[in-house]
């Protein structure tokens, strides 16, 4: 029998998926240098025009289709391949060399793109490399139609399949049909690439950059996908598929049992109404939101607006997206976060020693002030839909607070000079993820609407362990006493101060953690939104003297560990029929 084999990648799309791998392959395009005489190199010009032409009315195709199957705006990231493919400085470079070296245009074109991606390629910026697939892709497609070639699509792709590639390309990426692919698998990428984006759209398993995946894989071969641990196995044994036959069966009975509190209210056995909302990052998930019973929008992260782009989005293309968003989610709130650009998302070609620490969120917005009122603008805009609020990342001091009500209060003005209209009472709230926020929160809560705290970045500031370091990664844990001290203490203050008080992040969705964070008196919480019907269910078992005596408890323990043994406990015994979602 063939040996099991663990192969790791980066998790970018959740779920467990078996099935056949099959390797999509785009074929190799050869192209040939051929000399052209002098009087054929007008036809030769002409025939390029042609092939981007047909290029651009193939990529505007599946924009349409799209945006009619997934939802308006998920395929915008094909305008930026049409501005490449429309490129004058690529297009003219390409139509000179024609001419000056009376060559075909196929070799031109091959050889002006494959210099592009190459400078494009050599860059230290992330972001930017994972953009060389956006050129190829566009390349590819001109280079088919000049040479009259079919192109291979993954729409071939046989039903019950495991894609394994080296990459797939934006446009392919997009055509990928959810009832035909299992799961995905490859070589390059990461969680901002565009085939992450469109597997976490269509719900499909996926994990990306997985080293030399081609070259250890055969075709037809029986895997494992595990989207949640970022990893692939190879010829299982009858043990593991048995233990993840267990698991899948595991989450479809729970999906089932969970299935009916999407349509429910979020309200505890006495009454207490908590808000449940969801955390998205693309315009498509609102649709999730809706269908997982979110009572709104907690975290829109805008950053990937700017990530997912050649560029930096237009104020225009950004208040698109925010009022369109908006207008979905009427009357539900929507809470949109200034972008949270650095540290762990890339911004430009700016490189740090210590990123988490460096010139990030907020502090880039303010030492930028046109591209920050670029965006307040936009979110302002969309506010006359009466349901917007806006919301400030790592926040560190009070100066900060104070700058920013400044320019926003300018940026008010600016739009009412213009007769531009928008939401006078629109709420203004900060993220509460530093340390030094949350000891200031009882003076920084009389400055805003609403504090939303940041459960991830609170939780590896106070301890000071890297979450994404493998070496420490076991000291990073929510139920740190010190966490949770601080998260009491800036609900506390927001209370005082009277105003709500959210939280987002990992542990908001923790089942363990909601009777917790509800005895010490959250408002909102928001999450994935695949975690909401389990939320309610927990939030339906409960009553709030319960929850306030197991916080109260809670707080008294030295260790996360004695802490988590004192929740399981106090949980099974007060609260019954939520244990199978107690992990």
């Amino acid at each position: 029998m063939p040996r099991e084999r663990i192969l790791k990648g980066i998790a970018v799309s959740q779920g467990i998926a078996q099935g056949k791998v099959f390797i999509y392959e785009t074929k190799h395009i050869e192209v040939f240098q051929t000399p052209i005489l002098s009087v054929y190199l007008k036809d030769e010009t002409e025939r390029l025009d042609r092939a981007i032409k047909k290029t651009e009315h193939e990529l505007r195709n599946i924009q349409k289709r799209l945006n009619y199957e997934i939802g308006e705006n998920f395929a915008q990231f094909l305008d930026a391949q049409v501005m490449m493919l429309s490129d004058k400085t690529i297009i003219q470079k390409v139509k000179a060399r024609i001419v000056d070296n009376r060559l075909n245009a196929e070799y031109v074109y091959h050889e002006v793109i494959k210099e592009y991606a190459e400078k494009l390629g050599a860059t230290k910026d992330t972001y930017l490399k994972e953009r060389v697939a956006d050129i190829w892709d566009v390349g590819s497609r001109v280079l088919r139609n000049l040479l009259g070639l079919t192109h291979g699509s993954v729409v071939e792709v046989p039903a019950g399949s495991i894609i394994v590639a080296h990459d797939i390309s934006p446009s392919e990426a997009a055509l990928i049909n959810p009832k035909s692919v299992l799961g995905i698998a490859t070589e390059a990428g990461g969680r901002t690439s565009h085939t992450a984006i469109t597997a976490r759209a269509l719900e499909i398993p996926a994990v990306l950059g997985i080293k030399g995946l081609i070259g250890k894989i055969g075709n037809s071969e029986q895997v494992i996908l595990d989207g949640d641990r970022g990893i692939m196995i190879k010829n299982p044994s009858a043990g593991r598929i048995h233990f993840y036959e267990i698991a899948k069966k595991k989450v479809l009975e729970l999906k089932k049992t969970l299935s009916p509190f999407c349509e429910l209210p979020a309200k505890t056995k006495d009454g207490r109404h908590i808000d449940i909302s969801a955390n998205i990052e693309f315009f498509s998930e609102y649709t999730h939101a809706k269908k997982y019973g979110a009572e709104g929008i907690g975290l829109f992260r805008t950053e990937f607006l700017y990530l997912t782009r050649h560029g930096s989005p237009t104020e225009e293309e950004q208040y698109h997206v925010y009022n369109a968003l908006a207008k979905k989610m009427k009357p539900s709130p929507v809470i949109i976060r200034t972008y949270d650009l650095g540290g762990d998302k890339v911004f430009s070609d700016y490189q740090e020693a210590n990123p988490y620490l460096g010139w990030r969120a907020i502090r880039v917005c303010l030492d930028d002030l046109d591209f920050f009122k670029m965006q307040l603008r936009a979110i302002l805009r969309a506010s006359v839909n009466k349901n917007v609020k806006i919301m400030f990342p790592m926040i560190s001091n009070y100066e900060e607070i104070k700058r920013i009500s400044l320019i926003f209060e300018k940026t008010k003005s600016e739009l009412r000079a213009k007769k531009i209209d928008f939401d006078e009472e629109i709420q203004f709230g900060i993220m509460v993820e530093t340390p030094s926020a949350a000891l200031l929160s009882p003076h920084l809560a009389h400055q805003v609407d609403f504090f939303s705290i940041g459960s991830n970045d609170l939780t590896q500031y106070t301890i000071a362990v890297d979450r994404g370091n493998e070496k420490i990664s076991q000291l990073f844990d929510h139920f740190h006493p010190a966490v949770l001290q601080l998260i009491k203490q800036i609900i506390d203050a927001g209370h005082q101060a009277h105003i709500w008080v959210g939280l987002c992040g990992e542990l908001a969705a923790d089942p363990l953690a909601i009777p917790l964070l509800i005895g010490m008196g959250i408002d909102e919480l928001s999450m994935n939104p695949g975690s909401i019907p389990r939320a309610k269910m927990v939030v339906r078992a409960i009553t709030i003297p319960e929850c306030e005596e197991i916080a109260k408890g809670a707080l008294r323990f030295r260790t996360p560990l004695e802490i988590k043994r004192y929740l399981h406990r106090s949980i099974h015994k007060k609260f019954h029929g939520i244990d199978e979602v107690i992990k």
